[in-house]
């Protein structure tokens, strides 16, 4: 087998089942399987993925690596390292793409200096992903989002890679879009191909997790500040007075907290108000990462007082 067209670079963490399907989804492209390949990076799963990838039979090359829990950015940059191909093409392991995928990101590269990107459709069906319809919230402004995204490798090279400051969840790609823009990369739009994103049914008992993950993107906001400290920076990640005040406006008397949130929220849900549970969840994980970024804010305060000292 000669040298790949393209790679596709996949990290996962904990993701099993839709990682799955998302591979199986891989063996059903239109383009050459002796063309592209297919590099996953576990970030330390503690599932089956290691079982499931060894029992997986797919007609492409799939390379499996795994490495101790490092973050997104950590997983990617293993896997441009392992890839072989032109073109990088950056999916997540709960993404199910279309079989014409491959090959319209390979026909958007016949533009030069480019950065491909896909539209992401958003579903709650785990059994057929790809029977979601686009919706409005499905838009999205990013220059570079790894979701469905790729670029030529000599161009990720030359911007300096993901940057592993970012170990936890959250903005590891827009910050290395700011500098695959500075490069002088454009963006174009790859309508045909899809990816579906897969994501669990909100329940209550699933609200500490999102809890954290918010918390954390809050605190790589910051890390994403200090990478570009402009004020572009600071409006895309809420970082001002006004949106510090509001949060603290919304979330007066901790009511996030209170036990009767929780009995409203589990009325909600037991009820099926599915868009009143998301509802009040949005405004407990925007406080949440918020306050993430007051953590690390006041970190880096104290961080800043010990050098001067």
């Amino acid at each position: 087998m000669g040298q790949p067209k393209a790679s596709i670079i996949i990290p996962t963490f904990n993701r099993q089942v839709i990682l799955q399907k998302a591979l199986v989804a891989l063996a059903r492209s239109t383009f050459s399987f002796d063309e592209f390949e297919v590099v996953v990076v576990d970030d330390g799963s503690t599932d089956d993925t290691k079982d499931m990838i060894a029992a997986l039979d797919v007609p492409y090359k799939l390379v499996y690596e795994q490495q101790q829990r490092k973050g997104p950015a950590s997983a990617r940059n293993r896997g441009i390292n392992l890839a072989r191909g032109e073109i990088m093409i950056f999916i997540d392991s709960d993404i199910v793409v279309v079989p014409g995928f491959v090959a319209a990101h390979l026909e958007a590269h016949r533009q030069p200096r480019v950065v491909a990107i896909g539209p992401v459709v958003h579903t709650n069906e785990l059994d057929n992903p790809d029977s979601a319809s686009f919706k409005i919230t499905d838009l999205s402004r990013a220059f570079f989002a790894t979701g469905n995204a790729s670029v030529a490798k000599q161009y990720l090279i030359k911007a300096g890679l993901f940057d592993e400051d970012f170990d936890q969840y959250g903005w590891e790609d827009l910050e290395l879009g700011h500098r695959l823009r500075k490069v002088g990369l454009r963006k174009v739009k790859v309508p045909e191909a899809v990816g579906y994103h897969y994501k669990e049914e909100l329940t209550v008992a699933s609200i500490p997790k999102h809890r954290q993950r918010e918390r954390e993107r809050g605190r790589m906001a910051v890390v994403f500040y200090e990478k570009d400290p402009c004020w572009a920076t600071r409006l895309q990640v809420e970082m001002s007075p006004i949106m510090f005040g509001l949060d603290r406006l919304l979330s007066l008397g901790n009511w996030s907290e209170a036990k009767a949130t929780q009995r409203l929220l589990e009325f909600f849900e037991g009820r099926g108000w599915s868009w009143s549970l998301r509802f009040v969840v949005r405004l407990i994980t925007h406080h949440d990462y918020m306050e993430g970024m007051r953590e690390a804010l006041r970190e880096r305060k104290l961080r800043s007082q010990a050098s001067n000292k």
